[in-house]
């Protein structure tokens, strides 16, 4: 199923209009519905505030979900990979079967790559992030920190933050978030 049905699927499960989706979210109704119609990719930054409007992690967004279960066991081969704008890819690893209070994502950043077009806030209260290859800035309140492989990073996402690779290789992060 396409993101957009996904979203709207979401949504509807859980009785709420568009506009009190849109509302809650901070996005605007007419966003929302150009995203659930397919007519727009929705940004890095507005798949976060739906996530969090919806209280789901950004993997239901990509994947589907099945009975609950004790263990999960992921493969990475099998997970969904949602390519952004930017020249970055994002694999959502969080568990669909298996209730869990954090949500991992591998962020893929090729050669000059952006997570997001421009610096965006999520309402969760604090993000972790391991450079597993390559090297990334991570721009944060006007600051530029440069974290190389094998680092790591604690940040607070309620403020305006991206990510960038500025090198002629690509870059692999693991984001790890509250959901």
């Amino acid at each position: 199923m396409p993101v957009a049905k996904r979203i709207r699927a979401l949504r509807e499960s859980r009785g709420l209009s568009l506009r009190g989706l849109a509302e809650s979210c901070g996005v605007s109704p007419a966003t929302l519905s150009q995203i659930e119609q397919g007519q727009t990719s929705p940004s890095v930054a507005t798949l976060e505030k739906l996530a969090h409007g919806l209280r789901v992690p950004m993997a239901a967004f990509f994947t589907d979900t099945e009975e609950e279960r004790a263990v999960e066991v992921l493969n990475l081969e099998d997970c969904p990979i949602f390519t952004l704008r930017g020249n970055a890819e994002l694999i959502p690893l969080a568990a669909q079967r298996h209730h869990s209070s954090f949500e991992p994502i591998i962020v893929r950043l090729e050669a000059g790559g952006n997570l997001a077009e421009q610096p965006f806030l999520v309402g969760k209260e604090s993000e972790f992030v391991w450079i597993r290859s390559g090297r990334a800035i991570l721009y944060f309140d006007g600051e530029e920190i440069e974290v190389e492989a094998g680092q790591a990073v604690y940040y607070d996402p309620r403020r305006n933050h991206n990510w960038r690779n500025p090198s002629d290789e690509p870059c692999e992060l693991l984001l790890i978030r509250q959901r």
